[in-house]
């Protein structure tokens, strides 16, 4: 008799617990708003994102992205590096861009049979796709980069254009644009849509899309603004959702000639040409000696600046390079990290800052700048630096 009440006990108990822990459950699922930043859902590999805190962390907390960049050796061998990379994008960040691979000559590499007439077909998605599993098996926001820029086009490309009519080139960018965008519907957050496309007192020429702003289109476009507004227009058209990005570099800074000329520019696009440009991407690549608190500053006023015309302003390239005979030292590049990124989220219009390396082994600036290096908030052997100190002091304290 004592058993079989001892046996009765135990089943109601479980099943009071069943349906306490069951209806928690069901009640917290509910409650998910998948836009929230701080909500970083399961991932679809099964690992757990939360077991080390991140710098996504602070960041989710304040309704902001931290991201970083996958480079090519990340993405063509996800344990490269004995999956010291991965496991830095993976536990610090909750965005991410391509480096390379979303470029025009890896999504374009072979001429389309008809290249006024691009289809999705002619289109590498797979380099797409691998990014997109990626980032959406750690919650991650995601960056497409770039739409159209003048460097880094295919080969027939560079071969073809310099004898195409600007109709042509429209005809081509159009259709191109076009299926690239419908395919990344909700698979993309946000584009470059195009990228470096002025200097320091004007538009840069010798593109490859130069006929645009001397010849007249069969509708009478011409001039690279009528150019220009009209690649946000076939953007928004193919994905009704992403946000659409002009990105350069050197603009960062408010009042040099091409901090004025990109304000003018995206605002001319905006408000004579209604073209749906949602932000600016300032790039931020950096040396040591360059930021000062003056000049940090004056980067805040660009993003105020930008956001009196409702724009959003986000840094989207960040590093900060030391070089030899630089005066700078890795603690004074640590409060030059947290300094820029204190001034840019204290700002509404700004949520998102992507740095541009995971660590400064695979960091681009030794192969471009001689005897520079140390541009990123880990160091060689994939350990903190001071520079990641100094971004998590300035999350923290947002």
């Amino acid at each position: 008799v004592k058993y079989s009440k001892l046996m009765s006990f135990k089943k109601t108990v479980f099943f009071f617990a069943f349906l306490i822990f069951g209806c928690s459950g069901d009640s917290v699922n509910d409650s998910v708003d998948e836009n929230d930043p701080n909500n970083v859902s399961e991932p679809i590999d099964g690992s757990d994102p939360n077991l080390e805190v991140g710098l996504k962390t602070y960041a989710a907390e304040k309704g902001k992205y931290i991201g970083n960049l996958m480079r090519n050796g990340m993405f063509d061998n996800p344990q490269v590096n004995n999956g010291s990379t991965d496991n830095i994008l993976k536990t610090e960040y909750n965005a991410l861009v391509l480096g390379n691979k979303m470029k025009m000559s890896n999504l374009l590499p072979s001429r389309p049979i008809d290249p006024f007439a691009v289809n999705i077909n002619d289109i590498n998605t797979d380099n797409i796709d691998l990014f997109v599993n990626y980032a959406n098996s750690h919650a991650m926001r995601k960056r497409g980069h770039v739409m159209i820029w003048y460097k880094q086009i295919p080969n027939w490309l560079e071969n073809e254009a310099p004898s195409w009519s600007a109709q042509q080139v429209y005809d081509f960018s159009k259709s191109y644009i076009l299926a690239l965008s419908a395919y990344c519907n909700d698979k993309i957050d946000e584009w470059d849509v195009i990228n470096e496309a002025i200097v320091n007192n004007g538009y840069r020429t010798s593109t490859w899309y130069d006929v645009v702003n001397t010849q007249a289109t069969n509708d009478g476009s011409i001039g690279f603004d009528a150019y220009f507004s009209n690649l946000f227009k076939w953007a928004r058209q193919g994905d009704p959702d992403a946000a659409l990005f002009y990105n350069d570099f050197n603009i960062e800074p408010f009042g040099t000639s091409k901090n004025n000329f990109m304000r003018s520019l995206v605002k001319r696009l905006k408000q004579d040409h209604n073209a749906p440009i949602d932000g600016v991407g300032l790039q931020s690549h950096f040396t040591i000696d360059q930021v000062s608190s003056f000049f940090v500053s004056k980067i805040g006023q660009t993003i105020d600046d930008l956001a009196e015309s409702g724009f959003t302003a986000n840094i989207t390239e960040l590093d900060i390079r030391i070089c030899e005979g630089d005066s700078g030292t890795l603690e004074d590049q640590k409060e030059a990290y947290k300094n820029i990124v204190a001034t840019a989220f204290s700002r509404d219009n700004c949520n998102t800052i992507l740095l541009w390396g995971s660590s400064d082994n695979d960091s681009w600036i030794p192969g471009h700048y001689d005897g520079c290096g140390q541009a990123t908030p880990h160091d060689e052997n994939f350990e903190k630096k001071p520079a990641y100190y100094g971004i998590e002091e300035a999350l923290m304290e947002l």
